[in-house]
């Protein structure tokens, strides 16, 4: 029996890797099961061993415990609850789960205690997106907050008595953040004289400032939603009336801004209202206004932190549960990513349904983020303006039943229901959109019709001056284009949302599996023979030297075998195509690759730097910053991995020519520039064919002679025909299937540094 207990266990664990005693323990705990509960058990163990070895024997300790009362079908759902709080929070929070089976699993399935934000996300992202008409992401968090693109949500509530109770909690935090992005508690538009930041960095108090500011806007997302919502407000009233009791056992005697705590929650179970002093009745009222503008909230905020102020010995107890977190400088930094990102879908959108013969406009700088203006382009192309409303409702209700047109040079051209709501939201962030946006959308549409095919001269003009400059390879002149392309470096916007965790659980073995094959190609080992001074003695020099002194030769003296370390000394350029053929699957793909890559080399210790590229023209090649060889592995190099998005064209030789430009700089034995693409090189202009080619492969040949190894892995079904003349004929793989891009990308780069 216990060589057949062996035999299965050997198949989910490596048995070799234990001591006797481990395998006496678990062989004598398998032995008192019966049959079909060693199987459920060493099933789990299966499960678990992948991921930590010490999770297995903390589970075979907590089994009997488990098993007391749990059934054998029960065990599945045990398991991956406490793997689940292993990859959430460590061993030590997963050992406690194990210790109380009763609260921490068998009350939660049977509704008495606790919901997961996991058993509700589906239900919560139709409500929210149904509720904003946006595509909302919501995230797990240790704080409740919302950067106006995300709603970061507990990750369980156990608050209300039951499943039920607890399923109206997180529909109502919800509701609150989405409340915060409708009013524009972030001050984010257009008509709003200040920045929230900088309104708040003038008191001399800031974190009471911001405790006021957020309470009165609390005070008055409560009246909206109670007039928005009104039954989402009334099936909270115990709940509200319960917090009430609490704070008001809590509360400080004559603190104006506890008392208005306590207000908003009589307010919101419909109790009888507390008094206030005249003045803060004063504030309360102009915070619960539905006219209300943001200057009165602002200036509202300045008379009540001035009340409070005052006050000695002042101690602000917690947000309520409903309230969260105020992050003002998050909602700043998203809402210039979605600015970017939502101008250049516009720009791509409208120049696919602009004519191709419509004339092109001269190149403009973009104007001040702030322009008012929704003008007129010089080829005659302008955006018909929303019929003014009476308020905002009712300008949306009007832009939906309106039709939306392009007037080019007097010519009406209808918009797509998309492309309309893409120039709504344009225009309720920005206030109009903005004139070069239909320009440059002109400008693309001009060009898409008029560059000719198979050219291989480069559009001749003059030499550029300023920003990056970088010469361009000319293979019929045999000779370089001086200061001929101009590289723009950019810094790539961290966002948060769900891609990086959902791609760890998608990957969650191979990530440790490669880990651990990382993890042993920290320091390299070889024995060194015939050395004078060593570890140990080499027998094969030895009997050498014996045989010589017995024929009568003078025996060699290098009788020692040596262990020589080598350390790692490698520092790697990632340069990612950005190029909008890795829209979808590809650019999914792309992103996949470098959060296991990052998760690897994070392990291994190897310096690194990731960079994206794309373009439009000689006079605007793009290189984008996601991190550099300094920057730590983090929760911001996550963000700016997730951002990576699809941009324009595939100009490749400038961002080759600065990427060596910084490998020269770094100190390193070895040094790689891994390039991942789609395609091969190409421009909108005449950067095509065998000239596109031509230069970037001088600016491979730049590299090497520079000391560096460039490399491709290109998915490019074409790419055969090309890579081998760009690269060399080992210095680059095809991968034919996209979907094994994320885990043969670092199992190249472990190859190509072994």
């Amino acid at each position: 029996m216990k060589n057949s207990l062996a035999a299965r266990l050997q198949k989910v664990i490596p048995v070799d890797w234990l001591n006797d005693w481990e395998k006496e323990e678990i062989f004598e705990q398998l032995a008192a099961y019966e049959p079909l509960v060693q199987q459920v058990v060493i099933e789990q163990l299966g499960i678990l061993w992948p991921v930590n070895s010490s999770l297995c024997f903390d589970f075979l300790s907590h089994l009997p415990k488990g098993l007391a009362c749990l059934s054998t079908e029960q065990l599945p759902a045990w398991v991956k609850g406490f793997l689940d709080v292993y990859e959430a929070n460590g061993l030590r929070a997963a050992r406690e789960y194990m210790a109380d089976v009763e609260a921490n699993f068998l009350c939660r399935i049977r509704g008495e205690k606790g919901l997961s934000l996991d058993e509700v996300i589906p239900r919560l992202l139709l409500y929210l997106r149904g509720l904003s008409g946006r595509r909302l992401e919501l995230e797990k968090a240790s704080s409740l907050s919302t950067d106006t693109n995300t709603v970061f949500l507990p990750r369980d509530i156990s608050a209300g008595a039951n499943k039920a109770d607890n399923l109206y909690i997180y529909k109502l935090l919800s509701s609150f953040r989405w409340a915060e992005i409708e009013r524009d508690i972030y001050c984010q538009q257009q008509t709003v004289p200040t920045v929230l930041e900088e309104f708040l960095r003038s008191f001399e108090d800031q974190p009471l400032a911001a405790a006021c500011y957020h309470l009165l806007q609390t005070v008055h997302l409560a009246e909206f939603l109670r007039s928005y919502l009104p039954g989402l407000m009334r099936d909270g009233r115990a709940l509200f009336r319960h917090l009430g009791q609490n704070a008001e056992r809590a509360a400080a005697p004559d603190c104006q801004f506890t008392a208005v705590r306590q207000w908003l929650l009589c307010r919101c179970a419909e109790d009888p209202l507390p008094e206030l002093s005249a003045e803060t009745a004063a504030i309360i009222a102009t915070a619960a206004a539905d006219q209300s503008s943001h200057v009165d909230l602002l200036a509202a905020t300045t008379d009540f932190y001035n009340i409070v102020h005052c006050q000695e010995n002042l101690i602000l107890p917690p947000p309520l549960l409903f309230q969260g977190e105020l992050r003002p400088r998050e909602a700043r930094l998203t809402r210039l990513a979605r600015r970017q990102e939502q101008k250049q879908q516009f720009i791509k959108a409208l120049a696919a349904v602009l004519p191709t013969m419509a004339v092109a406009a001269p190149a403009e700088a973009e104007p001040p983020a702030k322009s008012a203006a929704p003008a007129l382009t010089e080829s005659g192309a302008s955006l018909s303006p929303l019929r003014q409303a009476a308020n905002k409702e009712a300008a949306s209700e009007a832009s939906l039943k309106e039709p939306r047109y392009i007037c080019l040079d007097d010519e009406q051209l209808e918009l797509p229901a998309e492309l309309h709501l893409l120039a709504r939201d344009i225009e309720d962030d920005l206030g109009a959109v903005p004139s070069f946006y239909i320009a440059s959308a002109s400008r693309m549409a001009g060009s898409r019709g008029q560059a000719p095919a198979g050219t291989l001269l480069p559009q001749e003009g003059p030499t550029l001056q300023g920003g990056l400059l970088y010469d361009e390879w000319d293979f019929r002149r045999r000779g370089f284009r001086k200061n001929w392309c101009r590289l723009i470096v950019k810094p790539v916007m961290a966002t948060k949302g769900t891609f990086v965790s959902t791609t760890m659980a998608k990957y969650r073995g191979q990530i440790l599996q490669l880990k651990r094959q990382f993890e042993m190609m920290r320091s390299q080992q070889r024995f060194i023979k015939r050395q004078q001074d060593g570890d140990d003695i080499d027998l094969d020099a030895l009997t050498e030297a014996y045989a010589d002194r017995r024929a009568g030769l003078v025996p060699s003296e290098k009788l020692f075998v040596r262990l020589q370390r080598d350390e790692r000394d490698i520092a790697a350029l990632f340069l990612v195509d950005m190029s909008s053929s890795t829209e979808g699957w590809v650019g999914t793909a792309l992103k996949e690759s470098l959060v296991l890559l990052s998760e690897a080399l994070h392990s291994l210790g190897d310096r690194y730097a990731i960079y994206g590229f794309s373009g439009m023209r000689r006079s605007r090649s793009e290189l984008f910053h996601i991190k550099d060889f300094t920057e730590p592995y983090g929760e911001e190099i996550k963000g700016r991995i997730a951002a990576i998005s699809p941009m324009d064209y595939t100009r490749m030789g400038p961002p080759i020519r600065h990427c060596t430009r910084i490998l020269k700089d770094i100190e390193a034995r070895v040094k790689l520039l891994i390039l991942l693409t789609d395609g091969k090189p190409e421009d909108y202009d005449d950067y095509k064919g065998e000239y596109a080619i031509e230069d970037s492969r001088h600016a491979l040949l730049e590299a090497k002679a520079a000391g560096i190894h460039p490399f491709c892995i290109s998915i490019d079904k074409e790419a055969q025909v090309y890579l081998g003349h760009l690269f060399g004929d080992i210095n680059y793989t095809f991968i034919d299937d996209v979907k094994k891009l994320p885990l043969r990308v670092p199992e190249i780069y472990r190859t190509l540094t072994s």
